[in-house]
């Protein structure tokens, strides 16, 4: 769990927050001929978001960081992404590229994630006793309510990016 502003992904949470980040948000948009050369479209709705970006792990341990990374990606399946400034997704690690390898304890990587689809999820809990490991943005995912909504519910948590101390009561509505 990160709340500290760092990027991670799971347990990982990265050391330096990549130099280079990008959040690609698409549509699909078709594109039919009709009669006489005019052209129709249709916008068949968003995609899910690509996250990709460009970093680097420094360091005596840098290889250690950066085969902790990999081990992660080879494991597969997916977990929470959280990026800075941006609520934490479900995400499906998807690429891993070392680009270079410096001799003074540098190396550089690419990576890439893929936004899992959020499935329905029940809005029936309305109490949830926190263990400590948790912060605002874990439950606003674990609910599918927005972070505006559990801070308002719970005015007494100032931080939602702090764990909410455990035997705490969370309210969902």
């Amino acid at each position: 769990m990160n709340c500290d502003g760092k990027m991670s992904f799971g347990a990982f949470v990265f050391p330096l927050n990549p130099y280079l980040l990008r959040i690609t948000h698409s549509r699909t948009v078709t594109e039919a001929k009709t009669l006489y050369g005019a052209a129709a479209v249709s916008d068949m709705g968003g995609t899910v978001r690509r996250i990709s970006g460009e970093g680097e792990f420094c360091g005596t341990d840098c290889i250690r960081q950066f085969a902790e990374l990999q081990k992660l990606f080879e494991n597969g399946g997916s977990d929470i992404l959280y990026l800075p400034s941006q609520p934490p997704m479900l995400a499906v690690f998807e690429s891993l590229t070392m680009t270079g390898r410096d001799i003074e304890g540098v190396i550089q990587y690419r990576f890439s994630f893929v936004e899992m689809p959020q499935p329905y999820r029940s809005r029936a809990l309305t109490r949830k006793t926190a263990d400590g490991s948790c912060c605002l943005w874990d439950y606003a995912y674990e609910s599918g309510l927005s972070i505006e909504t559990l801070r308002r519910l719970n005015p007494d948590i100032m931080r939602p990016d702090q764990p909410v101390p455990a035997g705490r009561s969370v309210y969902f509505c």
